[in-house]
């Protein structure tokens, strides 16, 4: 695919398994104007907390967060990443705009990586509930543009003018996914994100990842024990996730074992029917 050229032609093996790289700088100094997305549709409208695939097919999406909030710089699980990438593992990462400023090179990685998708994860994971009407745009709109000058900076990179003529193409122009921090919405927040044209996605399983007494095995355990067809997973990729990748090594080969196979959210919302609640849920 086209995003796996950018990826061989803007960072060596070694800078994709660390996060480093890149032989110029990450973010322009301002941002290209993008087109807003249509409003959500009303089938899927709500908070989607799973899917029922067609024919009960064996579909699993993998969520990570990056998450950051003010004052903070958080991480980037380097070693998970790199996991689901030699195991081919399709997943979704839910970036906040703070972490994709403080994180320019990790970020565009798996922006070019056609293996996975970048959601919106609000700019620096304030909780949604009584925000008014100007910082809640502002978290939600911050984000889609930061993602913009990240992939306009791609763009003028000579290494992906090298990967060919069309292989940005394959880098989505904007994030069409959004997840609330800390899973809390209320019917103000909810309404903003569907005008803005991103689907808010929630989750059917709970790693608990960021509690640091949540070992690999307990991890593994949330995943494995709950699973079904069109599960959608919540775990970390910020360095919050203490034991995440531990963990995948666990659950990635017992869940193929099982007959599933990784998807991204998008790809699970085009494969059935969104199972939807009207309420945020933590």
């Amino acid at each position: 695919m086209a995003a796996a050229g950018i990826l061989g032609q803007c960072w060596t093996p070694a800078q994709l398994r660390d996060g480093s790289g890149g032989a110029t700088p990450a973010a322009t100094q301002g941002a290209p104007a993008v087109s807003p997305l249509p409003p959500v549709p009303a089938r899927l409208r709500g908070l989607i907390r799973s899917v029922r695939p067609a024919g009960e097919e064996k579909l699993v999406a993998l969520t990570f967060d990056l998450c950051e909030s003010g004052g903070t710089t958080s991480g980037y699980d380097a070693p998970l990443v790199a996991y689901l990438r030699d195991e081919g593992v399709r997943a979704t990462f839910f970036a906040g705009g703070k972490w994709l400023r403080s994180h320019p090179e990790p970020a565009l990685q798996l922006m070019a990586d056609g293996r996975f998708e970048v959601g919106n994860h609000s700019w620096s994971h304030k909780d949604f509930r009584g925000l008014a009407p100007a910082p809640l745009g502002e978290q939600i709109q911050g984000t889609q543009t930061e993602y913009a000058r990240l992939r306009a900076a791609l763009a003028g990179r000579e290494c992906t003018a090298a990967a060919g003529l069309h292989a940005l193409d394959a880098v989505p122009v904007q994030p069409a996914l959004f997840r609330f921090p800390y899973g809390h919405c209320d019917a103000q927040s909810l309404a903003a994100v569907a005008e803005a044209g991103l689907p808010a996605i929630q989750w059917s399983i709970v790693t608990g990842d960021p509690a640091k007494g949540q070992g690999a095995d307990a991890i593994a355990r949330a995943i494995l024990d709950h699973v079904k067809p069109g599960a959608i997973v919540v775990a970390h990729a910020n360095g919050r996730g203490w034991h995440t990748a531990e963990a995948m090594r666990k659950v990635v080969p017992e869940l193929r074992r099982r007959g599933y196979r990784f998807v991204t959210v998008s790809e699970l919302l085009a494969s059935g029917e969104p199972v939807i609640a009207d309420r945020c849920y933590e």
